[in-house]
């Protein structure tokens, strides 16, 4: 999920199709594979183990106690020159990849727009919105621009119940196909115009639904982005100020959340995988097994590129295999107070995952970022490719070699075990939230233990395919 602005297509409708191309890029292109000291299969157990003891600590330390070990959020700063420097900074850079893209050569290595937007725009700044605070929230450039152009006020709707977050799981869902199977919007003259066609849309859907609304519930972005941020230590103070907090306590909630997040936030994890999957031997198993079957041929001939169909069919079997799962992961924590409706409990336990989609984000894309994120300098000195050098930088060549298959190994175990312990201490505490007393809260929780286990195994085995020899 790198390009921002393969959602404006989505979102302008009609124009989603096969007819883009895109040379498609890994986010582990390493040159060699690291050589691992002992079998793979005993640090998938050992990472499984690492998990189950976390839970039976957590288990015996919750007995008659809260869990919730949160820090007063204390207002330290009044960010208002940050803010506004940081609102400038965006709508600068927005501004220049938009004129880039159509005045500079339409070539993706020598034109800054694409760099900006699928490595710094997308992966870095969620980067920093998960791991520092939302910077999103408070320097969105299509927010900016409108509130300085646009209605003073927000005569907003009220928004319709039925509808929910589903606009953003939509363009979420458009967003990882265009980048995942049809890889669209590679030219910086493609990128700049699906940008402005996207700012077109957004600014209507603020103007006629309402700046908050559309944010909150319709904007792709904002949304995940404001998940991630709720992780992060710091955020938003009651006087516009920042204030510090304890890391993922944002995650734990009062009230559910409705289905249409839920289905969202799964997406979001859904998505990420299926990436790491596509870079793994049993996909590639798969497609040699159906590519050339009576059914997939038949759709060839009827002018549908065969790969493509196949990619889109396995996302939405990825996607419809995690709510699956985890609507039964509820059903079965529900069993343990069947005082608390189901629907409750879906709403309640989606949130403590986000913290396995910041670590799967982190483990696979950290090294794209910090290769060819290194692109960026020597185009800000030559950003529309007219052979400038502004900065004095154009000259600058990548080094592959800043990181290997050895260091994306180790941060994949760290972040995804990480991650997997935060989401099970974010999960019991919440049901000790919402379940009558603490040993139906330990009851419900069997459930998500057997789920987290199972899923932190498969996503190390998919993020090893890549980087390692086995053992």
């Amino acid at each position: 999920m790198r390009c921002l602005a393969q959602v404006l297509l989505a979102g302008s409708g009609g124009l989603l199709g096969f007819c883009f191309t895109a040379v498609p890029v890994s986010a582990h292109a390493f040159g060699q594979r690291y050589d691992l000291p002992v079998p793979l299969l005993l640090y998938l157990v050992g990472a499984a183990a690492t998990v189950l003891l976390s839970f039976v600590m957590m288990a015996l330390l919750s007995r008659g106690r809260n869990l919730e070990f949160n820090l007063p959020e204390y207002s330290f700063a009044n960010a208002l020159f940050g803010r506004v420097l940081a609102q400038v900074i965006l709508v600068a850079l927005l501004i220049l990849v938009v004129t880039a893209g159509f005045l500079g050569v339409d070539n993706p290595q020598r034109n800054v727009a694409p760099v900006m937007v699928w490595i710094i725009g997308w992966i870095g700044i969620a980067y920093i919105c998960a791991l520092i605070g939302d910077i999103w929230e408070i320097a969105n450039p299509w927010d900016t621009l409108f509130r300085w152009f646009g209605p003073r006020d927000d005569n907003a709707r009220d928004w319709p119940a039925w509808l929910g977050m589903w606009p953003a799981v939509f363009l979420l869902g458009a967003f990882a196909w265009l980048e995942l199977i049809s890889e669209a919007g590679e030219s910086p003259r493609q990128l700049a115009f699906l940008i402005v066609m996207y700012s077109a849309i957004t600014w209507l859907g603020m103007a006629t639904l309402g700046r908050r609304n559309w944010l909150r519930n319709g904007e792709a972005f904002a949304v995940i982005f404001a998940l991630f941020g709720r992780f992060a230590p710091l955020c938003r103070s009651r006087d516009g100020g920042l204030a510090l907090r304890m890391p993922a306590v944002g995650l734990l909630v009062d009230h559910p959340v409705r289905f249409s997040q839920t289905a969202f936030v799964l997406l979001a994890l859904s998505t990420v995988t299926f990436d790491g999957f596509l870079e793994t031997p049993a996909w590639v198993m798969l497609l040699e097994a159906i590519l050339d079957t009576p059914f997939f041929l038949a759709l060839e001939d009827l002018g549908l590129n065969r790969l493509k169909t196949i990619k889109t069919l396995a996302m939405l079997v990825f996607f419809g295999g995690f709510l699956t799962i985890y609507l039964m992961c509820c059903r079965l924590m529900a069993l343990a107070d069947r005082a608390v409706p189901m629907r409750q409990v879906v709403g309640s336990f989606v949130l403590p995952l986000v913290p396995i989609a910041i670590a799967y984000h982190l483990a696979h894309y950290l090294s794209y970022l910090l290769i060819s994120g290194q692109g960026v300098i020597p185009l800000m000195s030559d950003p529309f490719g007219f052979g400038w050098d502004l900065l004095g930088t154009a000259d600058y060549r990548i080094d592959i070699g800043i990181v290997g298959a050895r260091f994306v190994w180790n941060l994949s175990i760290v972040s995804i075990v990480i991650g997997h312990l935060l989401a099970v201490y974010l999960s019991h505490a919440m049901a000790l939230r919402l379940f009558a007393d603490a040993r139906a809260a330990l009851r419900s929780q069997i459930p998500m233990l057997v789920l987290m286990i199972g899923y932190t195994m498969i996503s190390l085995w998919i993020l090893s395919q890549p980087v390692v020899s086995a053992g």
